[in-house]
């Protein structure tokens, strides 16, 4: 057990797991991939090494701890000849808290934050080496990272040291600082360019991304959706990920298309989808698709975009009936999260169409709520004192990594856009606002780009972004 900021780091005895314990809370367990256990070979009060192996190679573990936690392993080939290095580490936060990754290359930084509360963030820095975030299969609890760009090989003698350094910062903002200073915003409006002090670094871009440069700066414009921009700097190869928003009515349009296109039934989200993309002007319903939503059989949708679809619908064409049905579908479900932003829909689609379900409404948001995300949307429609909601406010611009570049790894695109919306009711007057709009405006633009580029296909977590103020607010 190694004391490190308040906390305790603690190698197993085998050496194949560090975690990091802060009060009777796990924060993080780092682990190398198949690494085979060894017992350790020194032992001290700030520091701990294992010779353990690892894909037929030597790894030297080295855990260290003074005013911060550095880990350090360096694989080793004492015979074979040239090989291909496939390692991973492996990066698993606490139940209590949720894992953020920018992990480029050679420029790598994770940070692990409280997931419903405010609080000090742990920074794991990339300090030596390479990391490359592996997509996770869903429901996965830890992220892993190849450790060495693809290609990579190790001959006989060879060596390969990853570091990474983990420190105490108060918040996700002082991560900032921790970037590279040339970096800039990586997520922009379709038609701006990216700007960043790279002139004297190498620059590979997608053919469909247009250079230039200017007082010393690269001027990068490219079309809307992600690309990987190659930055090859003296401390090695970097893969920046630069997103160029696409209109929200371009990605409903896609959407709204390729399910009435296609063959299979509606499912609420995709039902929600084309009504609302027919109401923004994003396309036009022939009579055989407004035909295809009014046979929809949302009343035994179990979905929450069913009864969504159903104020939606009955809204916009003034069936009072529908808005009714809708309410009682939605009456009918647990009230997780979305439920009370519907629930006050509910009431607004019923104002619009003669039928004044106010009453109702009111015991629907007057319910309680079942977890705490939903208690805070609760909370937030209730417009409740800050003392409500603040902390897990908190928690979920954690979940979303605030402003910072990259992506929760560990998160469903589906669960990353149901949490959009509550931060989007967080009062403007309350601290943090202002922020918290921020991190909403990336994770709604990541996942239109997601689309755009066809890495989403699913209709569900654009049909979670219908669940905004502007929903809640139509009528």
């Amino acid at each position: 057990m190694l004391l490190f900021g308040g906390g305790e780091v603690r190698v197993a005895a085998d050496g194949l797991t560090t975690r990091l314990i802060r009060g009777k809370e796990l924060v993080a367990e780092l682990s190398w991939v198949g690494a085979a256990p060894s017992s350790v070979e020194l032992i001290a009060d700030d520091e701990v090494e294992h010779v353990l192996a690892s894909g037929g190679a030597r790894l030297l573990q080295r855990v260290t701890v003074a005013e911060t936690w550095r880990t350090r392993w360096v694989l080793v080939r004492d015979h074979g000849g040239d090989q291909a290095v496939d390692e991973r580490l492996r990066v698993q936060p606490g139940p209590e808290y949720t894992l953020w990754s920018w992990a480029t290359g050679v420029t790598a930084l994770l940070a692990i934050a409280p997931a419903h509360g405010a609080g000090p963030v742990l920074c794991l820095r990339l300090e030596q080496g390479h990391l490359e975030l592996v997509d996770p299969e869903p429901g996965r609890v830890a992220a892993e990272f190849q450790i060495a760009a693809p290609g990579t090989m190790l001959g006989t003698g060879e060596r390969l040291v990853t570091v990474i350094e983990g420190s105490w910062q108060p918040n996700l903002a002082a991560l900032e600082t921790r970037l590279p200073a040339w970096l800039g915003d990586t997520q922009l409006d379709h038609g701006c360019p990216w700007r960043a002090d790279l002139a004297d670094f190498g620059i590979t871009a997608p053919d469909d991304v247009e250079l230039g440069f200017s007082e010393g700066a690269v001027l990068l414009d490219g079309p809307p959706g992600r690309r990987l921009i190659e930055v090859h700097t003296p401390r090695g190869l970097s893969r920046i990920p630069v997103e160029w928003v696409p209109p929200a009515e371009q990605v409903l349009h896609q959407v709204a298309v390729a399910a009435l296109d296609s063959a299979r039934p509606l499912s609420g989200a995709a039902a929600l989808c084309i009504q609302r993309a027919a109401e923004r002007h994003a396309v036009w319903l022939e009579a055989g698709a407004h035909d295809r939503l009014d046979r929809f059989d949302w009343a035994n949708d179990d979905s929450i975009f069913a009864a969504a679809f159903a104020l939606a619908r009955g809204r916009s064409e003034g069936e009072a009936a529908v808005v009714s049905d809708g309410l009682r579908v939605l009456g009918a479900r647990a009230t997780g999260v979305g439920f009370g932003r519907l629930a006050m829909a509910g009431w607004l689609a019923s104002l619009s169409v003669g039928l004044d379900a106010r009453e109702r409404c009111l015991e629907l948001l007057g319910r309680p709520a079942v977890g705490r995300t939903a208690a805070l949307e609760s909370s937030l429609l209730h417009y409740r004192s800050i003392d409500f909601g603040q902390a897990e406010l908190a928690g979920v611009y954690h979940r979303l990594g605030g402003t910072l570049p990259g992506r929760a790894p560990l998160l469903s695109w589906s669960e990353i856009a149901s949490l959009v919306g509550l931060l989007e009711l967080c009062p403007p007057e309350w601290p943090g606002a202002v922020d918290y709009a921020q991190a909403a405006e990336k994770a709604r633009g990541q996942i239109l780009c997601a689309y755009l580029d066809g890495e989403i296909t699913d209709p569900e977590p654009l049909a979670w972004l219908l669940f905004t103020p502007e929903l809640v607010a139509a009528g």
